[in-house]
Order: C-alpha cells, then sequence, then structure tokens
C-alpha cells in the first residue's frame, strides 16, 4: 500500500492533544510516510521531536495573521529552526496569547459568571505550550460548564473572544510571510475556505500575497469539500503554486472527526504534493 503525507497537524506544544514524539509514532501506525508539524505560533514542538528512519519529518509552524473575518492562517515549511528573527517574534506571540488567555476568561466570568480555581489558572499561565481558547474550553469541561470543547465554544468562547480581540488575532498578512521566507522556508495559505470569501474577493487577496511572497496553497484540508478541492487545484495551478495537503489534526478531543493523513471521513488521502517535490529539491 502506497504511504501517505499529511502537512498540517499540530501537537500539545500548540492546541493538539499528542506530544511530538506520540504525533510521529501515531503517524507511522496510519501509514503516513511524511508528517509536516505546523504548531500554531511557536517552534517549541517540532524542536524536540526525535529522527526517525520510518517517516520523513518536515520542519513547519503555523502563524496567525489578521482577518476581517473567518480563519487567515499562513504555514511555513521547511524552516530554519534557529533563525533569531522568528524565535523572538514567537516568544513575543506567546505573551500575547496569555495575555489573550487571560482577557477572555475575564470576560467569560463577567458575561456568564464562570470562574477557575486559582491552581487551574497557575497551571494554565506556567504551561510550556502555547496558549489558547482550547485551554480554556477544556476548563469549561473540567468545571461542567461545558460537554465537550466545541459545546463551550459555541456557548462561551466564541463570543468572549470576539469581544477581547480587538482588530484581530496575530501578525499582519506580509510579516507572516516575510518571517518565513527570513527563515529560509517556503510561505504556504493554509485552508483558504476558512477566509469565508467571496471567489472574487480571495482572488484579490490571493494575488496581494503570492506579491508578498506567497508560495503555495493547500488544496486539500478537512473542511474542504471536493467542489472546493478542485476550485483551490485549479487556481494553484493558474498561479502556478506549490499544492499541499493536511488533515489539521489536533486530537479527539480538540477535532474528533478529524483523523491523521485521512482527514474528515477519508476526504484526503494524498500520496505526492508539489510542495514536497520541492522540499526535496531544496535539500
Amino acid at each position: 500500500m502506497e504511504k501517505l503525507i499529511d502537512m498540517h497537524t499540530h501537537t500539545n506544544y500548540s492546541d493538539g492533544e499528542l506530544s511530538p514524539d506520540e504525533l510521529v509514532n501515531l503517524a507511522i501506525t496510519k501509514n503516513i510516510k511524511t508528517l509536516a508539524i505546523t504548531d500554531h505560533d511557536t517552534l517549541n514542538g517540532v524542536k524536540i521531536v526525535k529522527e526517525n528512519k520510518n517517516i520523513e519529518i518536515i520542519k513547519g509552524i503555523e502563524l496567525s495573521a489578521r482577518a476581517p473575518r473567518g480563519q487567515f492562517h499562513i504555514l511555513g515549511y521547511d524552516l530554519d529552526l534557529d533563525n533569531k528573527e522568528l524565535n523572538d517574534k514567537m516568544n513575543q506571540l506567546r505573551d500575547n496569547n496569555i495575555n489573550s488567555v487571560l482577557s477572555t476568561m475575564e470576560q467569560i466570568k463577567r458575561d456568564y459568571n464562570i470562574r477557575f480555581g486559582y491552581e487551574d489558572i497557575k497551571e494554565l499561565i506556567n504551561a510550556e505550550h502555547n496558549l489558547g481558547r482550547p485551554d480554556l474550553a477544556k476548563l469549561c469541561m473540567k468545571y461542567g460548564y461545558a460537554d465537550t470543547v466545541q459545546d463551550a465554544f459555541t456557548k462561551y468562547l466564541n463570543h468572549a473572544y470576539n469581544k477581547v480581540r480587538g482588530m484581530g488575532k496575530g501578525l499582519f498578512c506580509e510579516e507572516c510571510i516575510d518571517l518565513i521566507l527570513k527563515s529560509n522556508g517556503i510561505p504556504v495559505l493554509a485552508h483558504p475556505k476558512q477566509l469565508k470569501m467571496k471567489k472574487r474577493e480571495f482572488l484579490v487577496l490571493l494575488r496581494y500575497l503570492i506579491d508578498c511572497g506567497l508560495k503555495g496553497i493547500e488544496v486539500y484540508h478537512s473542511s474542504h469539500s471536493e467542489e472546493d478541492m478542485n476550485f483551490y487545484l485549479e487556481v494553484a495551478n493558474e498561479y502556478n503554486l506549490l499544492v499541499s495537503a493536511g488533515s489539521d489534526y489536533h486530537g479527539k478531543t480538540v477535532k474528533p472527526d478529524i483523523e491523521l493523513g485521512t482527514g474528515k471521513n477519508n476526504n484526503i488521502k494524498i500520496k505526492q504534493l508539489s510542495l514536497v517535490d520541492e522540499i526535496h529539491k531544496r535539500r
């Protein structure tokens, strides 16, 4: 059986559940030959991954960019993990994430009278991973305010986060691309459907991102329908962009319907990608 490629995964150093080594071991059992670890706004997880002769590990990251609506993320691949500018910016974002989580915590206390114990809050702030709303969702579950992570988001966190986030989370898209390029990486637009833009509006943005140095697009993603994938493949071909694919795997609690390597209801089973071919050429 030909092995699979998954270029979009998360560990417990951002909002995933598995440690980097646990994720790698799972990927091996799932018949994956190439795995990219792309934690949100941190390199700490991929930095500690041990080399494994049974699988190829791609060093990546997923940077959050500001967007008027929807989710705007830029993936970076084959990075220089020691790049000082990138590391300094990730440390800055870690501090920003702590402040954002604390602000959201205060907002749900005001709006819904949701309170957490001091020890849980202390443990959260001192955690090694990048903090995010899933951490608050898990606390909501622990304290009985929600049954699932999605339940917590729907009931409390989406509304509270929108109140406190101001102009939006993350860097400007130009800075995301620049940081990746300066780190000798390949910048790729993640899950474009989640931008929630009409096609014409999306193409205007895409052309601008290409001018900024964007090199690829995530055509195949768990959230994409077959129609979406066909459209983004056409776009990739038209604009000479590298094609990527990823499950966006987080684990069974955060995204229970997403499987490593195969996405949602087996909607992605990718065995060859121009992005991976390009990474191989660079080596």
